[in-house]
């Protein structure tokens, strides 16, 4: 070639049909692209659609990734007993770009509505099962396992624990007869460090995330290191080391913004202020409030929840009662209309201190009746379910004191499933 030209040679084998593939690849395209915008600007979409699918055949990423939208538009109308016989019977939705599709909605759901989002998974993971021989066998084995992975994550992000568990095991199963790639590998673990998070397993926590953190440096995915040092912010804040999170929050800031993603720096900022609110740096927390508003957007209902709630803790750490018991109720009503049962009873615990403060016994009595009933129906280690017991004891004999309330909080706030936000 001359100055990106073809040869008369290469222009001859390519007009008789004796251009090999990869001279195709390393002539041809490279030449249409440095000469075309257009076709530069479809290099650039097909190369997002790779991204977005995780599949490395061009032609896949494109048809399939394009019908995508119009199939989930479809099958989205459907009740989901309905979606669920819908993606079993019809070959149609059998394909890997409507399963990477879903995925990506149950991530996406996760931050709003945990129980849509593990309805998504499963829907994806029922369509991983049926991929045909259209695809790769080990590119399959790779597609199970994410999914049953983002199955796991969704379920963790509900609440259910031992379920979640049971998914990430299951997933591990089909990635061992997978590619091995490194990148689905560093995904992999860095779910299962929120996994081991939520589980109170710091130390393995941390550990993996170390792990997915190497890959993610080898790979140069900056976008995914920022989303592991979010994380790894969050187990600093549970481990109680809340000075090394806020550091390093504080340090990030630039980095993660420079990421382009305004979720994570939304996030980041979020987590900010729950760490000096957990802190006791309550000032501080006031100053941030008005930003971490800002960033979010309206119809994020679930964030803007967790953002009253962080709110309501500023109220009582500042004093201001009333604010704070109404701010608390608000938060409590909400995770109740949404199932969200556990979250709920940790807003109700918190309340219960408004409720000491004031004297007011009677109300204090019958929240710890429902707390009981909460916790008992969600999945809680047993050292958190003892010490709600003996919170209902101290109630009824009206020896509840506020340090008993703030060691119990601490102890069921380390059996709380962890989120990213």
């Amino acid at each position: 070639m001359d100055e990106a030209h073809l040869t008369l040679e290469a222009l001859a084998r390519l007009l008789s049909g004796g251009m090999t593939y990869e001279e195709l690849r390393e002539q041809v395209i490279p030449h249409l692209l440095e000469r075309c915008p257009v076709c530069r600007e479809s290099h650039q979409e097909i190369l997002r659609l790779q991204e977005d699918l995780g599949h490395w055949n061009e032609e896949v990423v494109v048809i399939e990734g394009l019908e995508a939208p119009a199939l989930w538009d479809r099958l989205s109308r459907l009740s989901y007993e309905q979606q669920v016989r819908k993606v079993e019977e019809d070959s149609e939705l059998q394909t890997w770009g409507f399963c990477q599709n879903l995925l990506k909605r149950s991530l996406e759901a996760g931050f709003v509505e945990p129980s849509i989002a593990v309805n998504l998974a499963n829907l994806a993971v029922k369509i991983s099962l049926r991929l045909g021989d259209v695809y790769h066998p080990e590119w399959v084995q790779d597609i199970r396992g994410r999914a049953l992975a983002y199955l796991g994550n969704a379920r963790r992000v509900y609440g259910e624990l031992r379920s979640a568990d049971d998914a990430f095991r299951l997933a591990e199963s089909y990635l061992e007869q997978g590619t091995g790639s490194p990148s689905l590998k560093a995904e992999i673990l860095d779910l299962q460090s929120s996994l081991r998070r939520a589980q109170r397993q710091l130390s393995d926590a941390l550990r993996l995330l170390n792990q997915a953190l190497a890959l993610y440096r080898g790979g140069r995915e900056s976008l995914k290191v920022g989303k592991a040092l979010l994380q790894k912010a969050k187990i600093l804040q549970e481990m109680g080391n809340f000075g090394r999170a806020i550091s390093l929050l504080k340090r990030r800031a630039d980095e993660i913004k420079a990421t382009g993603d305004p979720n994570l720096f939304a996030y980041a900022r979020f987590n900010l202020l729950t760490c000096l609110t957990d802190a006791h740096r309550y000032e501080e927390a006031k100053k941030l409030l008005p930003e971490v508003h800002q960033i979010f957007s309206a119809d994020q209902c679930l964030n803007l929840s967790r953002i009253r709630w962080a709110e309501a803790n500023i109220y009582f750490g500042m004093n201001q009662i009333p604010e704070a018991e109404a701010a608390f109720l608000e938060v409590q009503s909400s995770f109740l209309e949404r199932g969200m049962s556990y979250d709920a009873a940790l807003v109700s615990l918190e309340l219960s201190l408004v409720y000491l403060r004031e004297e007011k016994i009677s109300e204090l009595k019958q929240l710890a009746g429902n707390l009981v009933l909460l916790f008992e129906s969600r999945d809680v280690h047993r050292e958190a379910l003892g010490a709600l017991y003996l919170f209902q004891k101290a109630c009824e004999e009206e020896r509840l004191t506020e340090q008993t309330v703030s060691r119990l909080a601490q102890v069921l706030r380390n059996g709380r499933p962890a989120r990213e936000a």
